[in-house]
């Protein structure tokens, strides 16, 4: 089983270009960048960077 790790995810709007970042507790980048889609399905994922701890 893996184990969670911090991931920052870097998404925009693509209707205003505005950029937003957040905080993701996720075991892999996939995970990640899905939790993002699943709360803000119109948005755009531009980097995904694992936080060191």
């Amino acid at each position: 089983m893996e184990q969670e790790q911090i991931f920052i995810v870097e998404y925009e709007c693509p209707l205003y270009g505005s950029v937003f970042y957040r905080n993701v507790s996720a075991t892999n980048m996939e995970e990640a960048c899905g939790q993002i889609t699943a709360m803000q399905p119109d948005m755009m994922i531009r980097a995904v960077s694992l936080l060191p701890i």
